[in-house]
């Protein structure tokens, strides 16, 4: 028998379930008392294409043989708080009713230079096509001069294939599995100090961490997981299993909630299961299925969060600041196919993300992308990257007002768009990261500009 959100709600009150029975020790109260603040990051994987969110085109365009529109409805007018619009596809309208809650940011590029998913998604997490340092464990460094939690981040989803080096403390942590890991740390024996076989093994470790390199480097961490993990036993062995009949999206947010409430984590990344690399035409014809499907997880989390609390006086949208973006967008078709019969590669001109939850200003639209209709002319720098105008891309955009620019520039300067390294910086900004962190626009060019007016 499956279970509605409301029934199961109704039955997590009275206490049959966890959702929404904070449980809430001596530390976890003080933590709360010192203004808690989180991060989730939802992963559309695969490269979603904007144009069925909140970048979409007339249908006047497909009719124009320009873009590929499976879902033949036409999009309708999504007007910011902040006077700037867009189209947004119909089939966003399950998520209306929280956009005094999340901001559109339309146009942001990702890896001009680099269409692989990989790539891509490593730009995404790291600023650099070939890996390095996530951003996401930053949000948990002491140099933030918050208390650091004892991991990194959760991800109660499939792992994600990301080139990074510092995901050790982003731990998988499926909530099927929960009662099962809890159960396991109540009755193994924490790692005691004295122990001759851990101090023993602890030695060894020791002293493989001693003098340079990244094997010395790798060894400190081991010590230093080795060091922390009888604290993360006992705050493991809290977890309470999520009620199994919640729909996914509730009990990962169920999950999440217990472990930013026991400063287990800082932050939490969640892949949605849609995958949305649609290269042929019958993949692309697929897309409406898709994104009506990962819509509703959005909604699911969105309302999971509105209505799961985080103590008895903030709810988990309170405390957690969310961003949903994916590794970049997608072409409007491919060239020499029937616009019938066309699917969509990949496209790192134009991407979409939402961001949402504490500390930032709900209900703008911030960016844009260009070709808008059939009417509308390229740019020469357009012309420059995409010849085939396959693409939208970013308009130039001005900074110090947060709003598009209409001009049409000869030449592609990354200095005069939004970037995906702006929107990082701005969750720096968000968690106090130094900015000596912050990412630049390139290879001796400026620090990416922080989005100041989308912080509330």
């Amino acid at each position: 028998m499956s279970l509605s959100r409301r029934r199961f709600l109704r039955y997590a009150a009275a206490g049959g379930g966890t959702l929404l029975v904070p449980r809430i020790g001596a530390r976890e109260a003080a933590a709360a008392a010192a203004e808690p603040h989180f991060f989730l990051m939802i992963v559309l994987n695969g490269g979603a294409d904007p144009a069925y969110m909140f970048d979409a085109r007339p249908l006047s365009m497909t009719r124009a043989g320009r873009i590929q529109n499976y879902l033949g409805r036409e999009p309708f007018p999504y007007r910011g708080n902040n006077g700037i619009a867009t189209l947004a596809s119909p089939l966003v309208e399950p998520l209306l009713p929280f956009r005094h809650w999340f901001s559109v940011l339309n146009g942001v590029y990702m890896a001009p230079g680099f269409d692989g998913h990989l790539q891509n998604m490593n730009f995404l997490f790291a600023g650099n096509p070939f890996g390095g340092e996530s951003f996401v464990p930053h949000l948990n460094l002491a140099e933030t001069g918050r208390e650091r939690a004892s991991l990194d981040a959760v991800s109660p989803s499939d792992p994600l294939p990301v080139n990074v080096d510092n995901h050790s403390a982003v731990v998988s942590l499926n909530p099927w599995a929960t009662g099962g890991l809890a159960a396991s740390m109540k009755v193994l024996r924490p790692i005691q100090a004295g122990d001759p076989l851990a101090e023993f093994v602890r030695g060894r470790v020791k002293a493989n961490a001693a003098g340079p390199g990244r094997f010395a480097a790798g060894a400190q961490r081991m010590l230093d997981g080795l060091d922390g993990a009888p604290s993360v036993q006992r705050q493991l062995a809290k977890l309470v299993p999520p009620h199994p009949e919640a729909e996914p999206e509730n009990q990962a947010v169920d999950l999440v909630a217990q472990c930013f409430r026991q400063s287990i984590a800082r932050s939490a990344i969640y892949v949605l299961p849609e995958f949305f690399d649609v290269h042929s035409a019958e993949q692309a014809r697929a897309q409406p299925k898709l994104f009506t499907a990962a819509i509703a997880r959005l909604r699911e989390i969105f309302e999971a969060l509105d209505e799961t609390p985080f103590d008895a006086r903030r709810s988990m949208m309170d405390v957690t600041t969310v961003m949903v973006a994916s590794e970049f967008g997608r072409t409007m078709r491919i060239a020499d196919s029937p616009i019938h019969a066309t699917g969509t590669n990949h496209n790192s001109l134009a991407n979409s993300v939402l961001l949402a939850g504490k500390g930032i200003r709900g209900g703008l639209v911030v960016g844009a992308s260009d070709l808008a209709n059939e009417r509308a002319q390229p740019s020469g720098a357009h012309r420059a990257m995409d010849p085939a105008l396959e693409k939208a891309m970013g308009t130039p955009f001005d900074f110090a007002a947060m709003r598009p620019i209409s001009e049409l520039p000869d030449h592609f300067e990354i200095e005069d768009h939004l970037t995906i390294a702006s929107v990082i910086n701005t969750i720096y900004d968000l968690f106090g990261v130094p900015e000596s962190r912050y990412r630049s626009l390139g290879r001796n060019l400026p620090v990416a500009p922080v989005l100041h007016g989308l912080l509330a």
